[in-house]
């Protein structure tokens, strides 16, 4: 268990990065910039991290594993678990971040290929078994992973104004447009 202060200066180096990424974009962020923001000495980020991508790199093992946190607890339920992965963007504002133009494309590919490993094993076996050939899963897997982000980074980038619901409800409409009953 970490203690409070090294929670306290990882969550100001988060929201430092948040701030940065408004107006600048992942690569002309260097790590004086970052301990700046954040109002920390560069030694105490080093105390933490190896540099800007191992921080974002322990970011994305945490949010990846609430994700799957989220799909095992909704098993079978494919609109509760669209409503909470809205709900966990929504309070998640360095993943809107990386999620934005000013992100790194790397950060977005590792996101989309996490999201095809989810939708590959787990919605596309249970939903599409009746609708796909074997050979035509892993291309659905790859078209509803690309729809979803998408979908995900143009509501992020219009500030997040619908709904968790709304927008699971939105998806879910677009699924059952596709064909595929969820």
């Amino acid at each position: 268990m970490e203690s409070n202060k090294r929670q306290k200066t990882k969550k100001c180096l988060e929201n430092a990065m948040v701030k940065l990424l408004s107006d600048q974009s992942f690569d002309q962020i260097t790590t004086v910039k970052l301990t700046q923001k954040a109002e920390i000495s560069r030694s105490s980020f080093y105390t933490h991290y190896k540099d800007k991508f191992d921080m974002i790199d322990h970011y994305q093992d945490r949010i990846f594993h609430t994700l799957d946190y989220i799909f095992d607890k909704h098993d079978g339920h494919l609109e509760a678990t669209i409503t909470e992965i809205f709900e966990f963007l929504k309070r998640e504002p360095l993943l809107a971040a990386l999620l934005s133009e000013n992100g790194t494309q790397e950060i977005q590919q590792f996101i989309r290929k996490r999201l095809h490993i989810l939708l590959e094993n787990g919605w596309q076996g249970r939903y599409s078994h009746e609708l796909f050939q074997d050979k035509e899963k892993k291309y659905a897997a790859i078209y509803l992973s690309n729809a979803f982000l998408g979908v995900y980074q143009l509501w992020i980038a219009q500030g997040k104004k619908e709904s968790p619901q709304a927008m699971a409800r939105f998806l879910m409409k677009m699924l059952k447009f596709s064909g595929i009953e969820a």
